[in-house]
């Protein structure tokens, strides 16, 4: 084997990190927001409260997202400050997922946001 084919397949094993972290990024920015819904309309409330709560729960997460994390944020944060930011708003769905029951969910969005951002804090693309 020459050493230009493996610099080649590392080089695609490289690109397809790359590639499933902005998969896995857009897929779990995605289910954020839905779970951000969800929590709201399954809050034990009722239902003009959980109608509130489902509109204004991915409001919050949209803002912090936008003023923190987003890649053209003002004031966007440093890579660690991003990972634990992000890591926050996962764990804060992932708990309110549980709250109101929803324990597939919950479960499924904790095992995949992990993923992606282990994966992101590995390849440097937080």
């Amino acid at each position: 084997m020459s050493v230009g084919s493996r610099r080649d397949r590392q080089h695609d094993r490289v690109r397809f990190a790359i590639l499933l972290n902005a998969v896995l990024a857009l897929a779990c920015e995605a289910a954020l927001l839905v779970a951000a819904v969800g929590i709201g309309l399954a809050l034990p409330a009722p239902l003009p409260v959980r109608v509130v709560a489902a509109v204004l729960l991915p409001v919050v997460v949209v803002v912090v997202w936008g003023a923190f994390l987003a890649p053209r944020a003002a004031r966007r944060l440093d890579p660690r400050g991003r990972l634990l930011t992000e890591a926050v708003l996962f764990a804060v769905a992932v708990a309110g997922l549980a709250f109101v029951g929803a324990t597939a969910a919950a479960v499924l969005l904790a095992v995949v946001a992990g993923a992606r951002l282990i994966l992101g804090g590995v390849i440097g693309r937080v």
